[in-house]
């Protein structure tokens, strides 16, 4: 548990220090750049959640969801974490984004 608080506060401390140079960057999390850009900064699970290395591009909702259903517990929990930071910044919050989190719900 301990672990997870200190992922947890590292995902927040890394999207907190971003967050400012994005302001300006409307839907910043959907973009191939912000996922390049920010690969060390983003805890190990969510960046695999969120972004297809291999293919450098976000995941398809399809893919995204296959992926959900794989997720361990602690990968799903840092996501969830991030998505409650992300929230906060409504730059990086977009439609598409919000989504994501919805489809990760305590209740899916």
């Amino acid at each position: 548990m301990n672990t997870l608080i200190k992922i947890a506060a590292a995902s927040a401390f890394a999207l907190s220090a971003v967050a400012p140079a994005l302001a300006d960057s409307s839907g910043a999390l959907d973009t191939t750049t912000y996922w390049e850009e920010n690969a060390v900064e983003v805890d190990p699970g969510v960046y695999r959640l969120m972004y297809d290395a291999d293919n450098k591009m976000m995941r398809s909702d399809d893919d995204f969801a296959a992926m959900w259903a794989e997720a361990t517990e602690e990968e799903q929990t840092a996501f969830r974490t991030s998505c409650a930071e992300w929230e906060k910044d409504n730059a990086l919050f977009s439609d598409r984004v919000r989504q994501r989190c919805e489809m990760a719900a305590p209740y899916n």
